[in-house]
């Protein structure tokens, strides 16, 4: 099957989704894997790290879980990065075949990103207030480590979400996961869909017990971890 040009990422040759429900995929590798919920039961603020924001699908996906699950009063700090900011034209594309579930949350983004100067690295906020609360994006235009080392408060959760290791291996390094390590909270967690070996090890030797559950569609597993 030949993937539209717009779902591709010209910079890495991959597409930005494995899946054709990467809404649905979202939830169960990140949010299922990292218990956001009970996390959310215990303390209303979560610090989230995430590593490739592309077109913000994941950002989606969080706030469809959280309205699904009639949270209230919750506060989200969402940081995230972006070596290769998309347009807002590309974004609209990209996120198309989700405009039917989640439409109105697609709105809310491509609104938020059109406020920022994608052409200035650094970080960029945008907020976004819901019924469930309120997230604020935190996008930093650069390189990850880089985004990972401004960070003065460690995150709770990370979502791994570069391309894959054989398409972006930098973004897998071991200095990088070993600084995501760093930046995690006692008792925090991550959660990716890759299952490589390289990013195991790193990952464990980064202070995390590392986990294969099972993963979404044609994926067979994907990873999780808590930081002792």
């Amino acid at each position: 099957m030949q993937i539209p040009h717009y779902l591709m990422n010209r910079h890495y040759d991959d597409r930005y989704f494995d899946v054709v429900n990467a809404i649905e995929e979202a939830k169960h590798i990140f949010f299922d894997g990292t218990q956001i919920i009970n996390r959310l039961a215990n303390n209303k603020q979560l610090n989230i790290g995430e590593t490739g924001f592309g077109a913000g699908r994941v950002v989606i996906a969080l706030m469809d879980y959280l309205e699904q699950h009639n949270l209230k009063d919750v506060s989200i700090t969402y940081n995230t990065v972006e070596l290769h900011p998309i347009t807002i034209s590309q974004m609209t594309s990209i996120l198309e075949d989700f405009k039917k579930p989640v439409g109105h949350l697609i709105d809310q983004l491509v609104q938020a990103y059109s406020s920022i100067d994608t052409s200035i690295q650094g970080w960029h906020r945008m907020e976004i207030k819901k019924p469930f609360g309120k997230i604020e994006i935190n996008l930093w235009i650069g390189e990850a480590l880089e985004m990972v080392n401004a960070l003065i408060t460690p995150c709770d959760i990370w979502f791994l979400d570069g391309h894959g290791p054989k398409k972006n291996p930098d973004i897998w390094r071991h200095e990088l996961l070993m600084a995501i390590g760093e930046k995690t909270v006692s008792s925090g967690a991550f959660a990716t869909y890759t299952v490589a070996g390289a990013v195991r090890r790193s990952l464990a030797e980064a202070g995390f017990t590392v986990q294969q559950r099972p993963g979404f569609g044609g994926k067979k597993a994907v990873l999780k971890g808590m930081k002792g």
